[in-house]
């Protein structure tokens, strides 16, 4: 029988597919909220030439941003900072990326899962 039509084999499937991400998580290092943005900022000095050309600007600095207690927070980090956390931040959208992955399954499964406990209550 088709999996499509077989609701069981289906169900395996998407318990497999489940499986498999859950073991991607297991993977994941640490995590890190926020962002990491690289700007280029005009000095203070008022004959800098900073302050006429775009291109003469210093930086790149990195700074990072993320929200807490509903305020925006920033801070500027040296770049052993910004390179480990740059590596966390990944992981963390990696982490949602799987996370969202296992809740489009589970509504899948959901559906599946409901049907089979349909047909077994009519058996």
């Amino acid at each position: 029988m088709d999996i499509a039509k077989n609701p069981g084999k289906r169900l395996r499937a998407y318990i497999k597919r489940h499986q498999k991400l859950t073991a991607k998580l297991s993977g994941i290092g640490f995590i890190w909220p926020g962002n990491i943005q690289r700007r280029y900022i005009t000095c203070g000095k008022p004959y800098c030439a900073c302050r006429k050309d775009p291109k003469a600007r210093h930086g790149p600095y990195a700074y990072w941003t993320s929200k807490e207690d509903k305020k925006t927070v920033s801070r500027l980090l040296s770049t052993e900072e910004a390179d480990l956390l740059e590596e966390w931040i990944e992981n963390r959208r990696g982490l949602e990326k799987i996370v969202s992955q296992m809740k489009d399954l589970s509504r899948k499964a959901f559906k599946t899962a409901l049907q089979l406990r349909k047909e077994e209550q009519e058996e």
